[in-house]
C-alpha cells in the first residue's frame, strides 16, 4: 500500500476499468469464382456474315456494355442486343466472319456482386455465418460484406474440406474469377466478457502480474490480476477488480519502485531499534 505522496513522485494517472468483450477473428482464404447465374451469351440466330453496327465497333474483351445496347447483326436477321449490362468475358467471333446458327458471338458477365468460394478449414466453426467480410488477398482493396448462399457442390480439391459460396455486396476493380480473397468473421465460440486492463497498467513482480488500484484519495493498493486472456491493447480480467475501479495506467512501474523503497526504509528503521 502506498500513499498520495509516493503517487505524486511517480506521476500517477488513473483510469476506471470498464467492461469489454473479446471475440477471436477467423480468417479463411478463397477466390472469386465464375458465376453462370450472372452470365449471358449472344449467339448467331442464323448462318451468315457478322457485321458491327455503323458508328459502334464490335465489343472487345473486358469492355463494359450497357443493357439494351445494339451490338451488331448477322446478315439480315434482327440486330443483336445486349440483354443485360456487364463486362465482355469472351469474344467468339469478329465482324466480317461467317458464323453458323447458335455459334457463340459474345459472353457478357455481371460483376457488380461477385460470387466467392471460401474454403472451410477444419478448425473453423462447423456452421458458416450468414455474412462475413471479404477483401482481396494480394493487393490493397476494400473490405466488403458478403452473404451466405450455401455449400458449393464440391469440396476443395487440395484440402478436401468443405467450400461455401458467398455473394459479395459490391465489387472492387480486380474482382474477377481467380482473384484470391480473404474472408473474416468473429468466432462465436471465443466470445467472452471481462474488464479491460491496459498493458501499461500491469507490472511484473515475482513472476506474477499486478495492478495498482486507488482506494480512496490517499491509498494505492497492489492487486493480483491474470494476463491469460490478452486482447488488443491489454488484457481481459475476470476477477480481482470491479467495474469502475480506478487503476493506475501511468506510473505503475514507478509505484512498484516506491513501494519497495518504502519497505527498505522501514526495514532499516527496525534494525536501528
Amino acid at each position: 500500500m502506498l500513499d498520495s505522496v509516493a503517487a505524486a513522485r511517480a506521476g500517477v494517472v488513473t483510469m476506471p476499468v470498464q467492461r469489454a468483450a473479446r471475440g477471436r477473428e477467423i480468417r479463411l482464404t478463397g477466390e472469386v469464382t465464375p458465376d453462370s447465374g450472372r452470365m449471358v451469351t449472344i449467339r448467331a440466330p442464323l448462318a451468315g456474315r457478322l457485321a458491327a453496327v455503323e458508328g459502334a465497333p464490335w465489343p472487345v474483351y473486358g469492355e463494359h456494355v450497357s443493357e439494351g445496347r445494339v451490338l451488331g447483326q448477322v446478315s439480315d436477321a434482327k440486330p443483336l442486343v445486349a440483354p443485360k449490362a456487364g463486362t465482355v468475358t469472351r469474344v467468339g467471333a469478329l465482324p466480317g466472319e461467317i458464323v453458323q446458327p447458335g455459334e457463340l458471338l459474345l459472353e457478357i458477365t455481371d460483376f457488380t456482386e461477385p460470387l466467392v468460394r471460401v474454403v472451410w478449414r477444419p478448425d473453423a466453426p462447423p456452421s458458416p455465418p450468414a455474412s462475413l467480410l471479404v477483401e482481396p488477398l494480394s493487393a490493397a482493396g476494400p473490405r466488403v460484406r458478403a452473404r451466405l448462399l450455401g455449400p458449393a457442390p464440391e469440396v476443395d480439391p487440395l484440402s478436401r474440406t468443405p467450400v461455401f459460396l458467398y455473394r459479395v455486396e459490391r465489387a472492387w476493380p480486380s474482382a474477377r474469377p481467380g482473384t484470391l480473397i480473404e474472408a473474416r468473421f468473429a468466432d462465436p465460440r471465443a466470445s467472452g466478457q471481462g474488464l479491460l486492463v491496459p498493458t501499461d497498467a500491469v507490472v511484473q513482480w515475482e513472476g506474477l502480474a499486478w495492478v495498482y488500484v486507488a482506494r480512496g484519495q490517499r491509498r494505492y493498493v497492489r492487486e493480483l490480476v491474470s494476463t491469460d486472456d490478452p486482447v488488443g491493447g491489454g488484457y481481459l480480467v475476470h476477477s480481482g477488480l470491479s467495474p469502475g475501479d480506478a487503476i493506475v495506467v501511468r506510473g505503475a512501474q514507478q509505484l512498484l519502485s516506491e513501494e519497495f523503497r518504502a519497505r527498505a526504509t522501514v526495514g532499516e528503521e527496525s534494525d536501528e531499534h
